[in-house]
């Protein structure tokens, strides 16, 4: 048998994701059987009983650790979730890279794999998982949210790097090399523009950051946890991420 190629630590935000969560982690172990891996599921005060769902699977399975938190403010807390995770994983295990994946089904385990893969053939940093490139299939998303989605992605390719189409998706793989310098940098954010600041970190250290195509499917259990002022906290958030990266601050 061939040694599985994944040596990776999985952070996965959450909040009241109790009827998605067990379907991701099952999905998890069957993907990654063989190889190393750790779930850190980031919980930022769950009431449906996702805590103990968590903590019920962890008994029987060291590969996964609860990290509860207390949300920090309204709307959608993604970022400050994100970088609590990393900074857990990187203390507590030996993995060579890390990932990024929501509860809600959307982002697929086998993704994961395929841009390990890729890393490892383009020598890439970062593995973004893209909806806009050839090739991605977006399934059940609103034609607003996919609209929104598009702006804003332009607004970032023309303040960052216009190589890069997907600077929204949560989804990407990196190096753990790439990890630890993205906890060097005190946040500007801990909303979902947090995850743009670590693009635009990486890339202002000349990382090689990558896109591949992803299929991405609205979520299927559970309600989303972004707010419609998350939409103008992100848009004024990715001026001021374009700001910074332009004026030298992540170098």
């Amino acid at each position: 048998m061939t040694a599985s190629p994944v040596d990776v630590g999985v952070c996965v935000p959450v909040l009241d994701e109790r009827d998605a969560l067990g379907a991701l982690l099952d999905d998890l172990a069957r993907t990654f059987d063989g190889g190393r891996y750790t779930v850190c599921i980031v919980d930022d005060g769950s009431t449906d009983g996702t805590r103990d769902l968590v903590a019920d699977r962890a008994r029987s399975d060291p590969r996964i650790h609860l990290l509860a938190r207390t949300k920090t403010g309204p709307g959608c807390r993604r970022g400050g979730a994100s970088r609590a995770g990393l900074a857990w994983l990187l203390e507590n295990t030996a993995h060579t890279h890390f990932t990024d994946v929501d509860a809600d089904g959307a982002h697929r385990p086998d993704e994961v794999v395929r841009a390990l893969g890729l890393a490892a053939r383009l020598g890439a940093d970062a593995v973004i998982a893209s909806k806009y490139v050839p090739g991605a299939v977006v399934t059940g998303r609103p034609l607003a949210r996919r609209a929104g989605s598009r702006a804003y992605n332009l607004l970032l390719r023309g303040l960052l790097a216009p190589h890069l189409h997907d600077y929204s998706n949560t989804f990407r793989t990196y190096s753990r090399a790439a990890a630890e310098l993205t906890q060097r940098y005190e946040p500007l954010f801990d909303t979902p523009v947090y995850m743009v600041e670590m693009v635009a970190i990486w890339l202002s250290h000349g990382l090689r950051v990558v896109e591949m195509p992803t299929t991405y499917v609205e979520r299927r259990l559970g309600a989303s946890k972004v707010v419609p002022a998350d939409f103008v906290r992100g848009a004024s958030g990715a001026l001021r991420v374009g700001w910074a990266y332009r004026s030298g601050r992540y170098r």
